[in-house]
């Protein structure tokens, strides 16, 4: 009996616990928590959907073949016992040895856990998700944070902000990990813990160089609280320029790594300013019809915040304030660069996320919490009898109307449309048509057997640099990864390249020996055409591989005959002998077959 009695308590205990739980799962934080879940699955897959249709690392830029390499290089280099590499592979450019700076050095640390199980495009790829996923979920975790109504809609509206946003987002680089470092900066200001922000600052500046996206955001939010509380609020600002400073001090670059922030600050940041070279197409302003094409969802979320932002009883609502002012930076900053399209959408969607809250948000839910309390039993009746009413429910049909629009665009970014003579092209079959993963590799692969170890090579095209620097390490190149790290420390040299390359100079192979320093010339095969036929035409250069994909030429230490030159020579002694031994078997066999026909 005693027995008995002991176990009744526990019993009794666990079947008050099973019923909590069975309450817990019928009410709305455990499907708000369902949501969360099922959007954490749905942005990985769709972040894996477009990785892997294609071979390649996505999406269509290269630049994340070099970053997987130089993060390989790294923990080479770490497993030996030795800290960081040299970086020799620009000798022309302010990336030489002794200028070099690497400003994603934290991310090229964070790309090092995924070389340990897979090959180099591989880990990239599996990187790439890892990191544009929890990009993506940060936002959409922020939404769930401060209790956004209608979670699945902001989703679709997260996934389809912009077609260049789910592109730019999967490529293996370092913006996904700008969105995730601003957007846990974003919460340490909504909760006030502004400590916080100078480690958060110090690990930002050791990431990318677009870590002024956080003073703007700390700048912002001192100036709400200065307007609503009538106060300076000064440690947002101290404490994030404290990591600032100090994550720039204390840097394994330091003080190359200041050197190099400035000079992209002065050929990409200044305001109306023309580049002194031509750069990647991502650095250019998007058109207006390219705007509209490429951002509706975000551009129409920018619209609703506007037009839903209202200050109420003479303050300003704190969170929709605050996106308000950063979100309209980032706006105008993509007005100026295509660069920005990872980072205007999803914040465009937070935007309007936040102000329709705070719009929506009951007068009486915003009064102090001992008034409110005395109007409990008032409000729940009220809320009861809304959802009950015609506009409860012209808005959850409003609600379903939205969500079904998104999910069906959502369907035609990914796999375009084909309706009678309307034909448009969705991301995963523009991915499928990129170029194979292994382009260059033959080409490189002779260059390492062939060409002398530490040779420089004039490559034609900048943008070839990632995809040579994967394949082939043992040789040093003229330029790469932005066209201006060559044009700021040699603008002489920059503005040589195009009147080469264009194929406008007729004998540029002594040129390029002499100021370039390289006695080979690598092209890709369908680009440069007129260069390289003048370059052979010249007598100067000599066809040392070619295949489809890419060519190299030799420059000869003097000036021989082109092979026109060749064609139209007089054969050699030994060459005339042979002719008049192939003419003498001719005629021998002439004479066979006439005595053959005769018999």
């Amino acid at each position: 009996m005693e027995e008995i009695r002991a176990e009744t308590p526990i019993v009794a205990e666990k079947a008050a616990a099973q019923q909590s739980w069975a309450a817990w799962f019928g009410t709305d934080a455990a499907i708000r928590w369902v949501y969360l879940i099922f959007g954490f699955f749905a942005i990985v897959l769709i972040m894996t959907l477009l990785q892997f249709s294609t071979q390649a690392i996505c999406c269509g830029d290269w630049d994340g073949y070099y970053h997987i390499r130089w993060s390989q290089l790294l923990w080479e280099s770490f497993k030996s016992g030795h800290w960081l590499p040299e970086f020799v592979w620009l000798p022309l450019t302010v990336l030489s040895p002794q200028d070099y700076a690497d400003h994603h050095f934290l991310f090229h640390l964070l790309q090092i856990p995924f070389l340990w199980f897979f090959e180099p495009v591989m880990a990239a790829k599996v990187a790439a998700i890892f990191y544009g996923s929890l990009a993506i979920f940060s936002a959409y975790w922020l939404m769930f944070r401060y209790q956004v109504d209608y979670l699945l809609v902001w989703l679709a509206a997260l996934l389809t902000c912009a077609s260049s946003f789910l592109f730019r987002i999967n490529m293996a680089k370092a913006p996904p990990l700008t969105i995730i470092i601003s957007i846990i900066g974003i919460y340490l200001l909504f909760e006030r813990k502004y400590v916080w922000l100078l480690p958060l600052m110090f690990v930002f500046v050791w990431t990318y160089s677009l870590f002024p996206l956080l003073i703007f955001a700390a700048f912002f939010w001192t100036m709400i609280i200065a307007w609503n509380e009538r106060r300076f609020e000064w440690r947002p600002l101290a404490y994030t320029l404290g990591g600032m400073i100090s994550g720039n001090i204390i840097n394994p670059y330091f003080p190359q790594n200041l050197y190099l922030f400035w000079e992209h600050f002065m050929t990409k940041v200044k305001v109306g300013s023309d580049f002194a070279v031509s750069v990647g197409g991502e650095w250019y302003p998007y058109s207006g019809q390219e705007l509209l094409m490429n951002f509706p969802i975000a551009l129409i979320a920018m619209l609703i915040g506007y037009i839903l932002f209202a200050p109420k009883n003479g303050k300003l609502p704190e969170k929709s304030t605050f996106f308000l002012m950063f979100v309209t930076v980032l706006l105008v900053a993509q007005f100026r660069s295509k660069r920005f399209a990872e980072y205007f959408p999803p914040f465009a969607v937070l935007f309007a996320a936040f102000s329709w809250k705070d719009f929506f948000t009951p007068l009486a839910a915003q009064l102090p919490e001992d008034f409110r309390r005395g109007l409990e039993n008032y409000l729940d009746v009220d809320k009861k009898s809304e959802k009950q009413n015609v506009h409860g429910i012209l808005k959850q049909v409003a609600v379903w109307v939205i969500g079904l629009f998104l999910a069906a665009w959502l369907f035609y970014n990914l796999n375009g449309i084909n309706v009678g003579s309307f034909q448009e092209t969705g991301l995963i079959a523009t991915l499928q048509g990129n170029e194979a993963n292994d382009k260059y590799k033959n080409a490189t692969d002779w260059a390492k057997a062939n060409i002398p170890e530490g040779e420089r090579i004039f490559n034609c095209n900048w943008d070839d640099f990632p995809k040579l620097f994967f394949f082939d390490t043992k040789h040093t190149y003229v330029y790469g990864l932005d066209p201006n790290n060559l044009n700021s420390k040699n603008p002489e040299l920059s503005k040589l390249i195009p009147d080469i390359t264009s194929g406008k100079i007729a004998e540029a192979a002594p040129i390029i020996r002499e100021k370039f320093g390289s006695r080979y010339i690598f092209s890709d095969a369908k680009e440069n055409e007129d260069m390289v036929a003048k370059c052979l035409e010249s007598g100067w250069c000599e066809m040392a591989y070619q295949d489809d994909e890419a060519i190299f030429l030799k420059i000869r230490d003097t000036k021989g005959t082109s092979p026109s030159e060749a064609d139209d020579a007089p054969p050699t002694a030994e060459e005339q002998k042979q002719l008049d031994e192939e003419e003498a078997n001719a005629a021998q066999n002439n004479a066979n077959d006439n005595n053959d026909e005769e018999n």
